[in-house]
């Protein structure tokens, strides 16, 4: 299972109190499974996406990614984690700008130890970038900065993917091809998808709709 989430919850301050952000959240995602989670802002999207990428630590409840448990995890496991297990694509993409595509596609498959060219120009031609390969990001469009991110993720074969927001810069136009290519090499890499998104649109196209609301999670109705 990529993902398995049992009973977790998050206490944060709020000013001179304390509350809690998560209650009880509980989750499982399937290899190839694209899931969509929404929420009011300052609900605890982002902070369940940072949880389960290990980057805070987890305070009661298990988080398991790829069969791995995060709640008493040690630094180095965590690191080795994200070089290998998951991957993150963000709504500002942080491409590296003294490199380019090919190069910032390349980077995290060899970061992980698994860089393999034939894949790299694959993603690449299957997102409509591999004309722009010698570029730098500073001479791309949003839209195909965010192609690259994508290949970038995608390059070392993660069982997880985390997006935040990663449509969250563009029209709808180029949204809706980011995310229909994204949800397509999900599908076909087996690689499980969670996404936080406020676009009732793009959440409607993936596996199942999930809602934060008072610290609880809930599944909608709806999605593909």
């Amino acid at each position: 299972m990529p993902l398995t989430i049992n009973n977790l919850n998050h206490r944060i301050h709020d000013g001179h109190t304390e509350r809690w952000l998560l209650t009880r959240v509980s989750l499982n995602i399937t290899p190839g499974e694209c899931v969509a989670l929404t929420g009011d802002s300052g609900s605890g999207k982002t902070t369940l996406l940072n949880l389960i990428a290990g980057l805070e630590p987890v305070q009661q409840g298990e988080i398991y990614v790829g069969g791995q448990g995060l709640q008493h995890a040690k630094d180095k496991t965590l690191s080795l984690l994200r070089k290998q297990t998951l991957a993150m694509i963000f709504q500002h993409y942080n491409l590296l700008s003294s490199l380019n595509v090919m190069d910032n596609i390349s980077f995290s498959a060899r970061l992980a130890g698994r860089y393999d060219e034939e894949h790299s120009l694959s993603l690449a031609k299957n997102l409509g970038i591999d004309h722009l390969l010698d570029h730098y990001p500073d001479t791309l469009s949003g839209g195909e900065m965010q192609r690259v991110a994508i290949a970038r993720a995608l390059g070392p074969r993660p069982k997880l993917l985390l997006a935040d927001e990663p449509t969250g810069n563009l029209d709808n136009s180029n949204s809706d091809k980011v995310i229909a290519q994204l949800l397509s090499l999900a599908k076909s890499h087996h690689s499980a998808l969670l996404m936080v998104t406020h676009s009732s649109s793009v959440a409607e196209k993936m596996d199942k709709i999930y809602r934060l609301k008072d610290g609880l999670l809930s599944q909608q109705s709806g999605g593909g």
